[in-house]
């Protein structure tokens, strides 16, 4: 019989639901609600007003257990006329949901004026809780009739989010591993194995690469592992690098990349800043021996520091030409106009997380970028 393993630490699923309504925005809504897609000018970008959203929510509700996004988005039309999208996403049942869901309806339009289309998602386990879609009240002469939409996931079937995954669309794959992410929550090997398919699913299928590194992020969230299970997906995702030629990074290769560049450019400064020294001796027997260690010193930083500048700088390219090939050369000019080695630093994750070539270069400060 298998071991069954319980993940720690404990899963996050409010960081990954809010990462997933920003970036697949548009797919969440062509998969569950393609009539409201449909009305939508996809030309114009939509805008997430993150700020208004915290200042329209209420203060009783600081220690709040849901997540939420507010969109704004354009009707198609001549001239296309703007609206909001609230999206919110609840882990937890809450009794007075239609109630919430109307209030912040009726404040996200008086504070904006703009018409608003509430969403709600049901991330929940509990399969009993089933809320309305609908708040009423009504008094003499007075009636009030709100609806909204309510997808509840544990009711989204499987076999159709597979399909529609399997068409590429990143929001069905993330659904599934929402739903799959429950199912395993008491058994890691077959969360294992089910994170495992679901990245397979992205190469085989050939996923755009920038869906492709938010869903490896999102899924390192979502499908959280045991160290020990986390180290054997890294080596069912090199050996299947291997057979496959792909560029893809694992979380576990990433750090070692990274653990290794560090070591290596902290070991040339420190080798730097010891020539100095010594060169201060040299001076000191010539020149007294206090004034030239100091002297030795400040030569001794500047030079390691200059050592680990050019040692970041090389780092960066390492990394690029590993995963992009001789691509990566043309951001050489770019690199090197660096000087900061916390920026190049920061460069570093850019350059194992960027999905593309393309995408690390859009990240590179604009007085750097200019030169490549």
């Amino acid at each position: 019989m298998r071991r069954r393993e319980s993940a720690t630490p404990r899963a996050d699923y409010d960081t990954p639901w809010k990462e997933f309504l920003t970036v697949f925005f548009r797919w969440f809504l062509k998969l569950v609600l393609p009539e409201l897609y449909e009305r939508i000018d996809w030309r114009r970008r939509p805008v997430f007003l993150d700020n208004e959203l915290r200042r329209l929510s209420p203060r009783s509700e600081t220690g709040r257990l849901y997540t939420d996004k507010l969109v704004k988005v354009w009707e198609k039309g001549s001239p296309p006329k703007p609206f909001l999208t609230h999206l919110e996403a609840q882990n937890q049942p809450r009794g007075d949901l239609p109630e919430h869901t109307y209030t912040y309806n009726a404040r996200i339009w008086i504070e904006t004026r703009l018409d608003v289309v509430s969403i709600v998602i049901l991330g929940d386990k509990n399969p009993n809780w089933r809320p309305p879609n609908r708040y009423q009240r009504e008094m003499p002469g007075t009636r009030l009739d709100f609806e909204y939409h309510l997808v509840k996931l544990l009711d989204l079937d499987e076999e159709w989010l597979l399909q529609e995954a399997r068409q590429r669309n990143p929001a069905a794959l993330m659904l599934l591993a929402f739903r799959q992410a429950h199912e395993t929550e008491n058994d890691m090997p077959a969360r294992l194995e089910a994170r495992w398919q679901l990245i397979r699913l992205t190469i085989d299928r050939r996923y755009n690469p920038e869906h492709q590194a938010h869903i490896v992020r999102l899924l390192e969230w979502v499908m959280i592992l045991p160290e020990v299970l986390e180290k054997r997906l890294d080596e069912l995702i090199e050996e299947y690098k291997r057979e496959r030629g792909t560029t893809f990074v694992s979380r576990f290769e990433k750090r070692a990349i990274r653990e290794g560049l560090m070591q290596g450019i902290e070991q040339g400064i420190q080798q730097g800043i010891q020539q100095g020294i010594q060169q201060g001796i040299q001076q000191g027997i010539q020149q007294g021996i206090q004034q030239g260690i100091q002297q030795g010193i400040q030569q001794g930083i500047q030079q390691g520091i200059q050592r680990g500048v050019a040692a970041m700088r090389d780092a960066v390219m390492r990394v690029l030409r590993r995963r992009f090939g001789e691509a990566a050369d043309q951001m050489r000019p770019a690199i090197d106009a660096i000087d900061s080695l916390e920026v190049l630093e920061s460069l570093v994750d850019v350059a194992l997380d960027a999905p593309t070539l393309q995408a690390f270069a859009e990240a590179l400060p604009r007085d750097a970028s200019s030169a490549s």
